[in-house]
């Protein structure tokens, strides 16, 4: 047998992934068992999980699979690579039909085995500190996991899974196996499992109640601060006898997907957290036990900050919300003139705004950016479109290398600025190419870019390169600019430009051109790209001469730029990489006299921005 059939026979044994119910840790350990365990490339891995995912509920989209692939080959693992290859187990002899592998499914008509909803009792304050502490966070009955077999400070067994009710009944004496000071460093885990399974896996959990928050590298009396400040619902305070402090925060998620996302709330409104604590079944230190003879493990408090998840929420966003107040007196009050957030124009770009710049591939979009910002960094004109100081601009690119930007740049700047200009570029622009993060990645590398370097315009060319997924697909393409980059825009008031591809071409059938709200749709991808800038400028090719002559047309607020007409009517320099504008009128006299003669037109060198 084949180590892909092998490999496929082993699959066949991992139960599908089910939403809620831990199908992040069984996908990924799927992955983990073919891409390390099997050794296989990433295309057999690929192929093997793409069948056993049609057995998952939902299935996971194809570039799902792929990152969970990837994610497994890059981590550590305890043991060594191919280890299933020498799992022992006879071979069948003779030949061997892969297609008739089939893939565990999930029972359809059998019903969810009800979970009791429970609730932690009030701890009784005149019990001892290991009993309060589990009245506290375990309700009655429950399964709750304790570890006392430490090597070096570590758990090194899952634990023994007793109901609350034992643990108290056989371990509540300071001279008890697990509180003894003979006994170093004992474990609990945050949640409660369910009966007569003791994996000690997410996948048993049998309430997410809890998430463990800790801080390492803040003194421990800062860390006590910060969470009993937070106004999280925090069931219990521990201190851990080392470093840290412990806060186990109630969050009571109906399901283990809402479990991430409420962690991943906790984890952005409290910075420093330690993000390895990232599971519903973590280990945390049991109060009442030793850390070591001289530092036990003590239960600080129980029951702070908000009685519940929601009414953290709640009062949370009340807060947050005065900052988004506008009254009427600040409408009547506002001085257009003078808004202290104008960057570009006649407020045409703000700070916290948007533009995407669009065009087809290979018509000078690079060399139109390079001279756009080298002219607002010096707070020049950009063929009239002037910012009202000069910017301090950043870009990040990936599809020219230093060459290709050298050229461009040398092509805008060669013998037209002083040394005065020249030394305010340095200043003012700086420049990163990026060819590897995209969607959080990226964002959380240009939020730092921004922050470092003190922007006040960000240009990223292009969309393609830094999206990370499916640009036709509106919701993704929806959070990924109102949920995750707009937030950015906001707190660090930064005016960001795209640059893009167009899919569609720049003329109707009839030969007519695009009207500017049809240009406006023409970038690649969903229409949520075009409704959520607040300008869209299409750079398209018009008639067919020498040199090429464009139009730069402003689609959404170009009557904010302070030109007569939203629509630069633009060519490429026969000088060099740069652009300088052209009349209309003549060039449209030119394209007639080009016909009769059947020549190409010439028409003469406007000025240069």
């Amino acid at each position: 047998m084949t180590t892909l059939q092998r490999a496929a026979l082993w699959l066949s044994k991992v139960p599908p992934a089910i939403s809620g119910s831990g199908g992040h840790n069984a996908t990924y350990t799927a992955a983990v068992g073919l891409v390390h365990g099997f050794a296989l490339s990433h295309v057999d891995s690929l192929t093997l999980l793409e069948d056993w995912n049609k057995s998952c509920q939902p299935p996971w989209k194809a570039t799902e699979l792929a990152y969970k692939l990837r994610e497994a080959a890059s981590r550590a693992h305890n043991k060594p690579r191919g280890h299933l290859l020498e799992a022992g187990g006879s071979s069948p002899s003779g030949s061997f039909d892969l297609s008739r592998v089939t893939f565990k499914k999930p029972v359809a008509d059998a019903a969810p085995v009800p979970v009791p909803s429970l609730s932690p009792a009030i701890p009784d304050p005149q019990a001892s500190e290991f009993k309060r502490f589990m009245q506290a966070a375990f309700a009655p009955t429950e399964v709750v996991c304790i570890c006392d077999a430490v090597e070096e400070g570590r758990p090194v067994s899952a634990g023994s899974f007793i109901p609350i009710e034992e643990w108290i009944a056989r371990f509540d004496d300071p001279q008890s196996r697990i509180l003894s000071p003979e006994r170093e460093g004992i474990f609990v885990r945050i949640n409660p499992f369910k009966p007569n399974l003791y994996s000690g896996s997410d996948n048993d959990v049998s309430a997410f109640r809890h998430v463990l928050v800790e801080f390492d590298d803040l003194p421990k009396p800062e860390q006590e601060k910060r969470l009993r400040d937070s106004g999280l619902p925090i069931t219990v305070l521990i201190d851990s006898g080392g470093k840290s402090i412990h806060g186990w925060v109630r969050v009571d998620a109906p399901s283990r997907k809402e479990w991430d996302a409420r962690r991943d709330e906790i984890y952005r409104v409290i910075p420093g957290i330690d993000a390895k604590n990232k599971n519903p079944s973590r280990y945390s230190r049991l109060p009442g036990a030793w850390r070591s003879p001289t530092a036990q493990q003590r239960l600080l408090d129980t029951n702070l900050g908000a009685a519940s998840w929601e009414d953290w929420l709640t009062n949370r966003e009340t807060d947050d919300d005065q900052s988004t107040v506008v009254t009427v007196k600040d409408l009547l009050d506002f001085d257009p003139a003078n808004d202290p957030d104008n960057l570009i124009g006649n407020r045409w770009i703000t700070r916290g705004s948007s533009m995407i710049i669009s065009g087809g591939t290979g018509i000078g979009k690079s060399s139109l950016m390079m001279q756009i910002i080298v002219r607002w960094c010096l707070g020049l004109d950009f063929f009239g479109i002037a910012p009202i100081k000069p910017l301090k601009i950043g870009v990040i690119q990936a599809e020219n290398d230093r060459g290709d930007l050298a050229e461009a740049f040398r092509g805008v700047t060669h013998r037209r600025f002083t040394i005065e200009q020249m030394n305010m570029l340095h200043k003012n622009l700086e420049f990163r190419t990026e060819t590897v993060r995209t969607g959080d990645q990226f964002l959380a590398y240009a939020r730092r870019f921004i922050h470092k370097s003190k922007l006040d315009l960000i240009i990223a060319d292009p969309l393609f390169s830094y999206f990370g997924g499916d640009l036709s697909d509106q919701s993704e393409v929806s959070v990924f600019l109102r949920n995750k980059l707009q937030p950015i825009l906001h707190e660090t008031k930064v005016a960001w430009i795209w640059m893009h591809h167009v899919s569609k071409p720049q003329r109707k059938e009839t030969g007519e051109p695009l009207t500017t709200m049809e240009l406006a749709h023409s970038g690649f991808g969903s229409s949520e790209l075009a409704n959520w800038a607040r300008e869209i400028a299409v750079l398209h090719e018009v008639g067919q001469s020498k040199p090429r002559r464009f139009q730069l047309a402003f689609c959404k607020r170009g009557g904010r730029i302070g030109l007569p007409s939203p629509i630069l009517n633009l060519q490429h320099s026969a000088t060099g990489i740069q652009w300088e504008e052209c009349n209309p009128l003549a060039f449209t006299g030119a394209d007639l006299k080009g016909e009769k003669s059947g020549k190409p037109s010439y028409p003469r060198r406007g000025r240069r921005a």
